[in-house]
């Protein structure tokens, strides 16, 4: 035989071995949940649940073959330990089924019905684990374990149910407190029940209300990937975040989308209806401003407020907005307050404390200049690094109008306001001398002449300033009333250079009315010549 022949009989006869191998013994159904065991208690909870699902199949077979007691219950433990193995690892829902599987073939497991209820709780489904925990308590009436679990599961239905009227009530009053309250409320819940859908979807609304609408609407995002991408609820809830982060385009977008899977959705369409009307009315109002139709403006961002008092975070910009339309017409006190109550809608608002230092400013009182400084403060503070200059420069010139203000104020002597143009200055100055002029009060008694001649000269010296551009812009800038001709004058600091200059009031009276082609006479020395063509 050849060395080839010989090394061709020698592999046939090793796979001939081979083949003469005995297969390893079937494992019964005790030994294969023996195994899962083991498994289970190094935490390999896969590796159990495939053993335990080998006892299940095995056992089955020997149940039907014999359907005793003994085989009944035996099958009934399989599916128990395979309970336990899926729980460990989140499997809630293969978890629940093998409880029930156990539960069909033994119903008196009292273990079983308190696993299967604590997982229906962790779930969400509520309901369905309190009637788990009572079906276990009434097999064993003083099982600890199952009435605290009960009881809790009870409290958070009620806690669940006060968040939900903490934020009927935000939607009355719009409060903060009641979202935060709601937000409080639900968090508990959820850490008892984390996959209770239904306390998430409040959650987002709890967020938004308590003013948190971004990540609100970041946790809508996240329960669409769970899995409720078509759920309408979340769409609408994720519409109500956008609504209070001022997306309405988006806002309306996602009602239209409820929409055309459900026209007849009542709360979509009552909203896509406010919504569209607070975007249409917003729209008018930013054009009438836009024209310059101010008073129009006011009007509309008053109807648009209205509309959307439910948003606060969009409330505050169309009452900022308002206050701008009222400054523009000088109406500074309604400028301020339309601040106040956007400020009050947000705190936090830089825009808000700017546009309402700027009129307190031009009220002009001690009380309003401190109060615009403390709202540079607040603006410098919420705006950050970046204004820094821009607000110091404004607060020095607040502190300096604060000085002024136990001072003569030339504005408020002519009566106007400090953004007055020239030709209000001159109108305020002509019927301001003209009613002090000691020619007309030649027939008063001494004290009231000498209180108009004191007025007339206060008239004479504010217009002296307020008429002259340079002058004014020092004189506005904080420049002593004394030191304004002098071109070196700082705000704070003392002239070197002489005073005002020292223009005889009626002289400066007489070139006015000469420049206004209003002075029929003239008037030299302090003498009274009469009104000739006043």
């Amino acid at each position: 035989m050849s060395s080839s022949d010989e090394d061709n009989s020698d592999h046939e006869m090793t796979v001939d071995s081979d083949d003469e191998m005995e297969p390893e013994p079937e494992l019964t159904p005790a030994e294969h949940k023996a195994k899962g065991n083991e498994f289970y208690k190094k935490a390999d909870y896969r590796s159990a649940i495939e053993a335990y699902t080998c006892a299940v199949e095995s056992q089955k077979i020997v149940y039907t073959a014999d359907p005793s007691d003994d085989n009944k219950f035996l099958l009934a433990s399989f599916y128990s330990n395979r309970s336990a193995a899926s729980m460990m690892i989140l499997l809630h829902k293969e978890s629940i089924e093998d409880c029930n599987n156990a539960l069909e073939l033994d119903s008196k497991l009292v273990k079983i019905h308190l696993r299967k209820a604590k997982q229906q709780i962790t779930m969400g489904l509520i309901d369905e684990g309190i009637d788990s925990y009572n079906t276990a308590l009434v097999l064993d009436p003083n099982n600890a374990t199952g009435i605290k679990e009960r009881d809790q599961a009870k409290m958070i239905l009620k806690r669940f149910q006060l968040a939900k009227e903490c934020l009927e009530k935000y939607k009355k009053n719009l409060q903060r407190i009641e979202g935060r309250q709601a937000l409080a409320q639900i968090e508990v819940c959820l850490g008892v029940s984390p996959g209770w859908k239904d306390a998430k979807l409040v959650k987002c609304l709890a967020l938004s209300a308590a003013g948190r609408a971004d990540e609100a609407y970041g946790l809508t995002g996240s329960l669409m990937r769970s899995g409720m991408m078509g759920n309408s609820e979340l769409i609408i809830v994720r519409a109500q975040c956008l609504y209070g982060m001022g997306d309405l385009d988006g806002c309306l977008k996602h009602y239209k989308q409820v929409l055309q899977g459900d026209p007849d959705n009542k709360d979509a369409r009552e909203s896509f209806k406010k919504v569209k009307s607070l975007v249409a009315k917003k729209k008018e109002a930013d054009a009438a401003y836009r024209a310059k139709n101010f008073d129009e403006a006011v009007e509309f961002y008053g109807d648009a407020i209205e509309l959307g008092k439910d948003n606060p975070a969009f409330s505050a910009k169309l009452y900022n907005n308002r206050a701008t339309a009222h400054a523009n017409c000088r109406r500074h006190e309604e400028c301020v307050k339309d601040c106040g109550s956007a400020i009050d809608l947000d705190p936090d608002y830089g825009k808000a404390y700017m546009r309402r230092a700027t009129s307190l400013m031009m009220l002009g009182e001690k009380e309003h200049i401190e109060e615009a400084i403390r709202d540079y403060e607040k603006y410098a503070s919420v705006m950050g690094e970046e204004v820094h200059r821009e607000v110091q420069g404004k607060i020095r010139s607040a502190k300096v109008q604060l000085k002024r203000a136990s001072r003569k104020d030339f504005y408020k002597i002519l009566g106007v306001p400090k953004d007055a143009n020239e030709a209000e200055i001159k109108k305020a100055y002509r019927k301001s001398a003209l009613k002090h002029h000691p020619d007309r009060h030649a027939t008063s008694t001494e004290e009231d002449k000498a209180n108009s001649a004191k007025v007339f000269r206060d008239v004479n010296a504010a217009y002296e300033v307020l008429s002259d551009p340079k002058k004014k812009e020092l004189y506005d800038s904080g420049v002593d009333e004394q030191d304004l001709d002098d071109p070196n004058a700082r705000p704070g600091g003392h002239s070197h250079g002489g005073g005002m200059g020292g223009m005889d009031p009626n002289v400066l009276f007489q070139m006015f009315m000469q420049q206004q082609g209003g002075m029929g006479g003239g008037m030299g020395g302090g003498g009274h010549h009469g009104f000739g063509g006043f």
